[in-house]
């Protein structure tokens, strides 16, 4: 039972009136003539500790009317189901709850999943309950479908044990999409209900809030915030470099490290060690509130990198992967001596610089000399320059088959080697009295798609003095990757078996072009280097979350994780999806295994918490705790009010208490003519 005006309740004090009146004995007033009381014993009055009540029927009878009449005053109520929907069908109501990275930090997930309970708690039975998790996706952990079959008691039981189940992630915070997503939720029925978003969240400035930009939040939806937090403040290490630079002089490679301090945090020292390596530690003073490039020697076996001193270690620990060196040879068959800056060997000799993760050696053969299938089943490429013999034929084909790539380079007009389908036509020389340029350039394939970004795009620097006239009858089939602008094609390729066979219309020797001497030249040959065995990879450059790319030639059967656990790809398998943590992961293939590293995105190292008025920018309606429970408190009171009419218990209570002053009043007298007449008669 519940009442309208409890405060009424004080009325039960009037309570003690009837039991102190019965306490009190009244002494005769009159005077009795009597003969002489000398031979009679004294009786005084009893004490008041000895009094005792007397006539307690008529006692209860009064205290009885006077408790119905205050019960009447309070205006009493039973509570029930319909009560409670009485206000309406009730709201759609979304728990959002952020199970990010930066929630890993001290208690701030515990803070969340007691104030996501809080927010189930505070739910009416009418309303209609759902519950998102969201990081850079956003998952529907207890949907209104769901929640619609269920009774009000058991959808909210099982809404908290489902928050319960859930685990922060190692992912970004994409709080725009989540959002957007649980407003969309809200607003699915077609009546347009108006609702709510809870969101359990510690809004950091980390936070992606992109997608509002160009959303316009709905007017039947609120935002109600419940932020957690942590007053400690956050440091973050982020790598910038994806591989140690060496510097000339500077003696052991140089890993160039980020570390962010937030705002307001109490520690500025910071130390920086090599997990596993000792004497190898740097300190790093970083003020609050900024970020500062710190240089770490990096030991030749070191791959994680620690930073110390702060109170959060979620986002302390860097990774680097330790990838082998890649050993390539690529072979040039021509005539041109190494030493001669006019030839094309010159300048191959000179393409690749050596660095941490390849190193390719240039060996030259003449096109006559023997070459057997051993020697460059491995090799990424193979320049050919000349007319080569039929057995060194027979051994590019074989090359070709098995996936190797084929540059032939027409730096004088012979025909084409007879490989790949190529026919033995006769080559002409193109005749013009200037010079020409490339066009329509396939910056789609991977031989110019590290150029197609528009400040590298621009080949008309570029001038060929001399091309070859090819068509289509020299080799059926391939498709043009570039054109000169006189019309004639520039760059062929044309797959043979797994492996390409590229054919250049002219040379980069510098009485062919100005190739060799421009800026595209490296990138372009680095291109024809990867497309057998692909880019290499480096751990730093992936985050979690990223998609991997695997190299089509490594035929990988599986990726062991950081915490042991092997996911076995597909066949056909280009990509690996599985970046769920950071840490080193291994790709096994029959090679060999390779190594890449995951780490943490910085943005969830920013971990200042977002200001309310931010998200009110972007258009979100937000509604404070206070009023939204001011209006609750008198939406209560309504339903309470009406449903006090609807009982009119006070009724009953009034009508009891007037019949128990009756019996009262009809006892009193009867006993008051019963002690008259016993008086009379003695």
């Amino acid at each position: 039972m519940s009442f309208l005006a409890p405060l009424f309740a004080l009325g039960f004090l009037a309570v003690a009136a009837p039991i102190l009146f019965h306490l009190i004995r009244r002494r005769p007033k009159g005077t009795v003539p009597f003969s002489s009381l000398m031979f009679l014993t004294p009786s005084p009055p009893p004490p008041s500790s000895r009094r005792r009540l007397d006539q307690v029927l008529l006692l209860l009878l009064r205290a009885a009317a006077l408790v119905l009449l205050g019960l009447a005053f309070m205006r009493p109520f039973f509570r029930t189901e319909a009560s409670a929907d009485a206000g309406g069908s009730g709201r759609r109501v979304v728990v959002l709850i952020d199970t990010s990275a930066s929630m890993r930090r001290g208690d701030l997930w515990k803070q969340a999943v007691a104030k996501a309970d809080e927010a189930l708690a505070d739910c009416r039975p009418a309303d209609r309950v759902a519950v998102f998790a969201f990081d850079h996706t956003v998952r529907q952990v207890f949907g209104f479908a769901e929640s619609d079959q269920l009774e009000p008691q058991q959808r909210i039981a099982i809404a908290r044990d489902r928050v319960k189940q859930l685990t922060p992630t190692w992912r970004t915070t994409a709080l725009d999409r989540a959002l957007i997503e649980s407003a969309g939720a809200i607003l699915a029925a077609g009546d347009r209900p108006s609702g709510k978003v809870v969101l359990v969240s510690d809004v950091q400035q980390g936070a992606s809030l992109t997608e509002l930009t160009g959303y316009e939040w709905p007017a039947e939806v609120e935002l109600e915030l419940r932020t957690v937090v942590d007053g400690r403040g956050n440091a973050g290490l982020t790598i910038l470099a994806d591989r140690a630079d060496s510097e000339k002089g500077s003696g052991p490679a140089q890993l160039r490290v980020r570390v962010t301090n937030e705002v307001g945090a109490t520690q500025e020292q910071f130390k920086l060690a090599w997990s596993g390596v000792t004497g190898a530690d740097v300190e790093a003073y970083i003020p609050p509130g900024e970020s500062r490039v710190v240089k770490v020697p990096r030991p030749a076996t070191a791959t994680v990198l620690r930073l110390a001193g702060d109170a959060h270690d979620f986002d302390n620990t860097a990774y680097l992967a330790g990838t082998p060196r890649r050993e390539w040879t690529v072979f040039f068959l021509g005539t041109d001596k190494a030493a001669d800056p006019e030839g094309l060997l010159y300048f191959l000799d000179r393409t690749w610089e050596e660095t941490p993760e390849r190193v390719v050696r240039v060996v030259a053969r003449k096109p006559d000399e023997p070459l057997t299938a051993d020697e460059v089943r491995n090799s990424p490429l193979v320049v050919l320059a000349g007319a080569p013999s039929p057995n060194t034929t027979r051994v590019l084909e074989k090359y070709l088959d098995d996936g190797g790539t084929v540059l032939c380079v027409m730096s004088s007009p012979t025909p084409l080697p007879s490989m790949a389908g190529a026919t033995a036509k006769a080559v002409g020389e193109a005749s013009g009295d200037r010079y020409a340029m490339l066009r329509d350039i396939a910056f789609e394939h991977p031989l110019f798609s590290p150029l197609a970004g528009p400040q590298f795009s621009d080949f008309t620097k570029i001038h060929f003095w001399k091309h070859r006239k090819l068509t289509d009858g020299h080799l059926p089939g391939a498709k043009v990757l570039a054109w000169f602008d006189d019309g004639d094609p520039a760059v062929l390729e044309k797959t043979s078996g797994r492996g390409r066979f590229v054919v250049w219309a002219s040379s980069w020797r510098p009485a062919d072009s100005q190739l060799a001497r421009s800026s595209k030249f490296v990138p372009m040959m680095t291109s024809l280097l990867e497309l057998r065995h692909g880019r290499v990879q480096t751990g730093a450059q992936h985050r979690v979350g990223d998609r991997v790319l695997v190299p089509a030639s490594a035929a990988a059967t599986r990726v062991r994780k950081p915490d042991g656990t092997t996911v076995d790809l597909a066949a056909d398998a280009t990509t690996f999806d599985g970046t769920d943590q950071p840490g080193e992961y291994t790709l096994e293939t029959p090679a060999g295994v390779r190594p890449f590293a995951v780490n943490l995105d910085p943005a969830e190292s920013l971990t200042a918490p977002l200001s309310a008025e931010t998200l009110e920018q972007f258009g979100c309606r937000l509604v404070k705790r206070s009023a939204d429970a001011a209006r609750a408190e008198a939406e209560r009171q309504q339903q309470n009010a009406e449903l006090e009419r609807n009982q009119s218990i006070w009724r009953v209570l009034i009508l009891v208490a007037i019949a128990a002053i009756l019996v009262e009043t009809a006892l009193s007298g009867w006993r008051t003519r019963s002690a008259q007449r016993e008086v009379v008669t003695s």
